[in-house]
C-alpha cells in the first residue's frame, strides 16, 4: 500500500511491500520494504502537466492578438462618434484590452513552463542579479519595503543569468502577492516588508527572500512547487513549479519555510563549482534576519 509520512514539516510518499518468509508451510518471518516515490510521483505530474500546458498555450494564443487589436481599434475609430454612453463603451473597451493582456500574460506562463529552455551557463554576479529583480519590484510596488543584506564584493556563480532573474522575480512576486492578501494586523502598524539577503558558505551561495505576508499554507504544503497548486485566487499555479524547474536545471534546491515574522521564507541553494568565485557573508542562522 502507499502511505504518506511526514516528518520535519515535509511530507514523502512511501510504498510499503510486506510479504511473507514461507518454510515448510510455517511463516518463519516477514520481509518489509519501503520505496521513496515522493519524486517519482512529482515527476509524473509534471510531465503530465506539461503536455497540458503546452496544448493551452498553443489552443489559447492565436486569437488573443486579433482580439486585442479589434478592441483597440473600436476604440480608436469609435469613441469620438458615440453620443450616447461613451464612458460605457470606453470601460468595455478597456476590459477587453486589459483581460486580454492577463490571458496572455497566463498563456506566457504555461509556455515558460512546458518549453524552459536549456540553462546556458556562465559566471554571473549574483548581486547584480537581485538588484536587477530588486528594481522592478520596488517600482511595482511603493508601499512595500525592501531591505537587502548583499556582500560588499561580487559573489559569482556559474548559471543562466535569465533564468535566474526569473526566479528571484517569480519569488519577489509570491512575496509582494503575499503582503497584499495579508489582512492588516491590529497589533503591529508595520508595513508590508520584504528582505533579500544573499548568504555565502563553503559549498553553498544561498539567496533568501523572506516577507511578512500571510504566509505558507499548513496543508499540503509540499505541493504547492508542483504545477497549478496555488493558494491565490487569481494564481496560475506555474510560478514556483517554474522556479523548482530552474533550481533543478542549476543543480540548486528550493526550499519553502515560515518566517519569524508569520510570513514565508524561500530560499534558492546554488552549489559552489569549481572555479566560481565566493564573497561575503558567510551562511549563518537568520531567523530573526527582519
Amino acid at each position: 500500500m502507499q502511505i504518506n509520512l511526514r516528518r520535519e514539516g515535509r511530507t514523502r510518499t512511501l510504498l510499503v511491500r510486506l510479504v511473507a518468509d514461507i518454510a515448510d508451510s510455517q511463516i518463519d518471518g516477514f520481509v518489509v520494504t519501503f520505496d521513496d516515490i515522493t519524486e517519482l510521483l512529482a515527476a509524473q505530474r509534471k510531465a503530465a502537466w506539461s503536455d497540458i500546458a503546452r496544448r493551452i498555450a498553443h489552443e489559447i494564443k492565436n486569437p488573443l492578438t486579433p482580439i486585442q487589436l479589434s478592441a483597440e481599434r473600436l476604440r480608436r475609430k469609435y469613441l469620438k462618434e458615440i453620443r450616447s454612453d461613451p464612458e460605457t463603451f470606453e470601460i468595455c473597451t478597456d476590459t477587453i484590452v486589459r483581460q486580454v493582456g492577463d490571458i496572455g500574460r497566463m498563456v506566457d506562463e504555461f509556455s515558460s513552463f512546458a518549453r524552459m529552455p536549456a540553462p546556458v551557463m556562465k559566471p554571473e554576479n549574483l548581486v547584480e542579479i537581485c538588484e536587477r529583480s530588486l528594481n522592478l519590484q520596488r517600482n511595482a510596488h511603493p508601499t512595500i519595503e525592501f531591505y537587502t543584506d548583499f556582500p560588499n564584493d561580487s559573489v559569482e556563480i556559474i548559471c543562466d543569468l535569465s533564468q535566474v532573474g526569473q526566479a528571484l522575480t517569480n519569488l519577489l512576486q509570491n512575496a509582494a502577492e503575499s503582503i497584499d492578501g495579508c489582512p492588516p494586523s491590529v497589533e503591529s502598524l508595520l508595513s508590508g516588508i520584504i528582505e533579500v539577503r544573499i548568504l555565502v558558505g563553503e559549498h553553498q551561495v544561498q539567496v533568501v527572500v523572506t516577507d511578512n505576508g500571510k504566509g505558507l499554507p499548513e496543508d499540503e504544503r509540499d505541493r504547492l512547487t508542483e504545477p497549478y497548486v496555488t493558494t491565490r485566487d487569481k494564481g496560475t499555479g506555474l510560478g514556483l513549479a517554474i522556479v523548482k524547474k530552474i533550481m533543478e536545471d542549476h543543480d540548486g534546491e528550493l526550499t519553502l519555510e515560515d518566517s519569524a515574522l508569520g510570513g514565508a521564507r524561500a530560499t534558492l541553494s546554488f552549489s559552489v563549482r569549481e572555479g566560481a568565485a565566493r564573497s561575503g557573508n558567510k551562511m549563518e542562522d537568520i531567523d530573526g534576519a527582519i
